[in-house]
């Protein structure tokens, strides 16, 4: 076992394959992106590792391994997302790993993000540094995507010397780039390329500034768009529509998938009235939407969804469009560029291009779904993302058929033997990534959970089948990313759920009802949800709802007349509440911690608050990872915080006995490594389970000292634990591996 999970990329040596190096730490700027712990060599395909150092990398861009000489090896480190670092930039081995040369570095804030080899000169090289950084935030967008550090680099000699390509490049800030080399002609080279004017008109000319808030994907088989978010506040959700209601016509106009709709709000203008006809539970409805101003529509009129650019429209950026972003072909090796298309989705999450090796008119680009071109890029389609599951990150064409593709994306591998006609869906490897778990409390019980961008899910605990609970035993619940998951321990069929940024609703099994729960909204006064909203049932009357945004609020009946009891809990106009808790010993006493850093308890059911973070003793403001009311003793809490997003990846455990007057530090003998969750067992008080970055602990004297609990494991981020009232088994819910 490893000491981390989390993997920026893969390579084989092209001179043996049981040469292998992975570098770890996920190269995407995601809101849960993970980190490594430096590069790890295989000299037997994989079945024993050894790490080789650069271990302070974090995040690691793109490895290349020299096509003779698999002693030559370049790493292309991205560095820390959350602070700078000086161990980022270009690395060369040339003995193997056993000593490493930095041979191109910008500075302590710019990575490396991508990097081609050419075909034929092995000591020519194309890379890609990028300048990003996220905040202490889950907003979808990092907090920086362009700065003065993006850019292209060439090298002939190894890494010996070094020319930045800047000719025929937008010269505004560069963000992330993707490369692609042609093996046939080595002259040509796809770029796609992000930069700070992205989305911009030069001509200022009126554009589409519709906004309907909402982002959803298609229902299949033409059948509509199904709603995967709805805004708050937004035109669609003043409207009445809900995360799950599929649309299906606006104005009479059919809408086949969600493309079309896509489509059809740019056609429209702010203001503008529609009648949408939508279904909701097998049920077809009509409801009136207003069109509100789109923002920041006027300074990126081309701007796509995601903070992306649209297809296409390359025409319409005048004659100095390079400056815009897109995709750019050299035909002279990477040394000059001409920008041939304006597509770029998502560029922070995405920035991956392809061309098929034994046609260089055939390019595909990732996104949310499939763009592909066979002009050479004059003009992009997109593939409908119902063939396979949205949000691509990977794509290999077979050298020797380009009909044959591997693909990566958010569901898993899919691969094509007819150039993406047809996918089969490769489902045999358990790699879903669980931020949360529940249970019901039957005997025979159900687990619950959501997962990243495959929405929410609930399974059998066990089976009579010998092979035990499979994929086609689970049920969906809900759609977008999953979060928490509540069951009502009076009634197992009615559960409680989430979607990102606080799409609260519950679902009867039994009854089939479902509903959304949102707040009575009060005027002047703007509700912001956390990207992974807390949510609670009461533990004295499971009819009693609890959430929390910048606020807490309470609903005495199943989420309905949900009302706000606690004043403003954030510390920054950005932040929100992370965990949320109420004592299992005494309904009126409530804790909430936000994403900012405060820590808030009331003893009077939210008639009075007392923000008691600073008296904890963390070196600064921390997430609130988890809270964990005592079923003892009634003072009695422990805490988890999640530093890594203030640039501190220590574990930060405590407890108080006096309701947060004084805390005790539980971190003890644990690991460098992020605190996840700790969680009290339910029978034995001096029992404790953590869950970090890299593993699950538990203490048996109240975390005086704890133990690494990783009998069959695997090091995997652990977010969540479940346990089962009666049986006392205890459930994981791991970022990873299920």
């Amino acid at each position: 076992k490893e000491a981390t999970v989390s993997i920026g990329d893969v390579c084989v040596a092209p001179s043996n394959p049981n040469i292998v190096w992975v570098g770890t730490g996920e190269n995407n700027p995601r809101n849960s992106v993970s980190y490594g712990d430096g590069v790890y060599k295989s000299l037997d395909g994989g079945k024993t590792w050894k790490n080789m150092g650069l271990k302070k990398t974090f995040q690691i861009g793109r490895i290349l391994i020299h096509p003779t000489n698999p002693d030559i090896v370049y790493v292309g480190a991205l560095g820390r997302l959350y602070g700078p670092n000086e161990e980022r930039g270009l690395f060369k081995t040339s003995d193997g790993g056993k000593t490493w040369e930095k041979i191109l570095y910008v500075d302590a804030k710019t990575g490396v993000i991508d990097m081609r080899m050419h075909p034929t000169q092995p000591d020519t090289l194309l890379v890609a540094t990028w300048e990003r950084q996220r905040d202490g935030y889950d907003y979808n967008e990092p907090a920086k995507r362009w700065g003065a550090g993006g850019g292209l680099w060439k090298t002939t000699d190894g890494g010996k010397s070094w020319k930045k390509i800047t000719r025929g490049l937008p010269s505004n800030h560069l963000g992330r780039i993707g490369l692609d080399w042609y093996r046939k002609d080595p002259r040509i080279v796809y770029a796609v390329v992000d930069c700070e004017k992205i989305g911009l008109n030069p001509n200022a000319a009126a554009a589409n500034d519709a906004y309907m808030g909402i982002s959803g994907e298609d229902a299949g088989n033409n059948g509509g768009a199904r709603l995967v978010r709805v805004f708050t506040n937004g035109p669609a959700d003043v409207a009445g529509l809900r995360v799950g209601d599929i649309i299906t016509e606006i104005d009479r106009k059919k809408i086949a998938n969600y493309q079309a709709l896509v489509a059809l709000i740019r056609q429209a203008k702010a203001g503008d009235k529609v009648k949408i006809s939508y279904s909701r539970n097998n049920q077809n409805r009509t409801v009136e939407l207003t069109f509100t101003q789109r923002e920041g529509a006027a300074l990126r009129p081309f701007g796509a969804y995601l903070e992306g650019q649209r297809e296409n429209i390359q025409s319409q950026q005048g004659a100095n469009g390079h400056e815009f972003g897109g995709i750019y072909k050299s035909t002279d090796a990477g040394d000059t560029w001409t920008r041939v298309n304006s597509l770029n989705p998502r560029p922070m999450y995405f920035s991956k291009i392809r061309v098929d090796p034994s046609d260089s008119s055939k390019i595909y680009v990732l996104g949310i779904g499939l763009h592909r071109s066979t002009d050479g890029g004059q003009r992009f389609t997109t593939d409908p993302s119902g063939r396979f599951h949205a949000d691509l990150h990977a794509l290999w064409i077979d050298p020797r058929d380009g009909r044959h593709l591997l693909l990566g994306t958010d569901g898993g591998h899919y691969v094509s033997r007819d150039r993406g006609a047809r996918w089969d869906h490769l489902n045999t490897v358990c790699i879903s990534q669980f931020y949360h778990v529940a249970v019901d409390t039957r005997r025979n019980y159900r687990v619950y959970g959501g997962l990243q961008d495959n929405g929410t899910w609930g399974g059998p605990s066990f089976t009579r089948s010998q092979t035990g609970p499979i994929n086609e035993d689970w049920i969906n619940i809900g759609g977008g990313d999953g979060f928490r998951v509540c069951v009502d321990p009076k009634d197992p069929d009615q559960l409680y759920f989430t979607s990102q940024y606080g799409n609260l609703q519950r679902r009867n099994l039994r009854t089939r009802e479902t509903a959304r729960i949102q707040p009575t909204r009060v005027q002047g006064v703007t509700y912001r949800w956390n990207w992974n909203t807390p949510f609670i049932l009461s533990h004295a009357n499971s009819r009693v709802y609890y959430a929390a945004g910048n606020y807490v609020f309470r609903s005495e009946n199943q989420g309905r007349d949900l009302k706000q009891i606690s004043p403003e809990i954030t510390t920054t106009p950005k932040g929100s509440a992370s965990a949320l808790a109420e004592s299992p010993l005494n309904p009126a006493v409530l804790w909430v911690g936000t994403d900012d850093g405060n820590l808030w308890v009331t003893q009077d059911s939210g008639k009075n608050w007392t923000n008691v973070a600073g008296k904890v003793g963390l070196p600064g403001l921390r997430w609130v990872a988890s809270v964990e009311p005592s079923r003892f003793e009634a003072g009695r809490c422990y805490v988890a915080f999640d530093a890594h997003r203030s640039d501190d990846d220590n574990p930060y455990v405590y407890v108080t006995e006096d309701y947060g007057k004084t805390w005790k530090n539980l971190t003890g003998n644990l690991p460098w490594g992020s605190t996840r969750v700790l969680r009290e067992d339910l029978f034995n008080r001096d029992l404790l389970y953590l869950g970090t970055e890299f593993g699950a602990w538990a203490s048996i004297d109240r975390g005086q000292t704890w133990n690494r609990i990783n009998a069959n494991l695997p090091t995997v981020a652990v977010h969540e634990f479940a346990q089962h009232p009666t049986s006392g088994e205890l459930i994981a819910a791991t970022h990873g591996r299920g």
